[in-house]
């Protein structure tokens, strides 16, 4: 059975956690396309606390996506159970559970001391997981590295598992590498071995078979997909039919326009601005022909009207 604590789940591909990119159009959008479950971008505990208007408008969810977990970041224990305490009294029906990000590597992130520098403190990563689950009934999850420059993996999931963590997911790279290198898929097959919670696959999964592959070869028990699904919602379609043994669909420039006048449509509907959609149109355009010209036009645009002016141009 598909579950991560007590949340059942229709499906085994996670759409991940991704700053500027995973808003709520794109979470409706991967859904629609067979995503099981989606994760907003990541979040500071601390903003919401500080009750930031910025970070209150990241948690507009829409019932076409749940279930959905809402990813947390920060370094400060106390924060994130009063974070989640605030959100279950304000926002109690968007969320169906909570993430805590040691995997983020970016300058900011480890200048501001969060996301994978929690490699390196095991034991404050567990108190922050603690403090999570006594805030609320609902799952936590855990997305981490291998570590930041050495492996610590395996003692940062002992302490989440400790702590009540519901389900870990690894994208095994360290903070250092980026994205660069190969993600060491043997890893997670590491960790499958040493918890008992669910693990979740990351990293590299770039083709429906990858994601196949991935399941067979490490025996996690899902698989999330990130920068390949950028631009991209159909590929959760074909990574479902490659999980169930299913002919995989041919993704056409048909498929694409139908694709990009959805994901508009749904940006519309939620009332997004330009920055928040140029991204994935820039994700897009790629794979067919007139793909550079309109990626520039994309990149050039600077409103809602110039965007929609391009996909006509393109997608008539």
């Amino acid at each position: 059975m598909n579950k991560i604590g007590g949340l059942k789940l229709n499906g085994k591909v996670f759409l991940a956690p991704m700053a500027d990119y995973t808003n709520v159009a794109f979470r409706v959008l991967a859904r629609e396309y067979g995503a099981a479950l989606c994760y907003t971008e990541l979040i500071s505990a601390k903003a919401l606390l500080m009750k930031s208007k910025k970070t209150a408008r990241m948690l507009a969810v829409s019932e076409n996506e749940k279930p959905v977990f809402l990813q947390l970041f920060g370094n400060t224990p106390s924060d994130f159970g009063k974070a989640v305490l605030l959100v279950e009294k304000k926002f109690a029906g968007n969320f169906a559970g909570y993430d805590l990000n040691c995997g983020c590597s970016v300058p900011k992130a480890l200048k501001g001391k969060y996301g994978c520098l929690l490699m390196n403190e095991p034991q404050i990563v567990g108190q922050i997981l603690t403090e999570m689950k006594s805030a609320s009934e609902k799952p936590v999850t855990l997305k981490m590295r291998l570590g930041l420059k050495e492996e610590t993996f395996l003692d940062v999931a002992r302490v989440a598992e400790s702590a009540g963590v519901d389900a870990i997911t690894l994208h095994p790279r360290f903070g250092e590498q980026g994205y660069s290198g190969e993600a060491q898929w043997e890893k997670i097959k590491e960790l499958k071995k040493a918890v008992g919670v669910p693990v979740i696959g990351n990293g590299d999964i770039k083709t429906p078979n990858d994601a196949a592959r991935m399941m067979k070869e490490t025996k996690c028990d899902f698989v999330m997909v990130g920068r390949a699904s950028i631009g991209n919602a159909f590929l959760f379609k074909q990574v479902k039919c490659a999980l169930a043994g299913e002919k995989i669909p041919e993704r056409t420039e048909k498929e694409t326009s139908k694709e990009a006048k959805r994901y508009f449509e749904l940006a519309k509907e939620f009332n997004l601005g330009v920055n928040d959609i140029r991204p994935y149109f820039i994700g897009l355009a790629k794979g067919f022909s007139g793909a550079a010209i309109m990626r520039n036009k994309f990149a050039m645009s600077k409103s809602i009207e110039e965007i929609e002016k391009v996909l006509i141009e393109h997608f008539p």
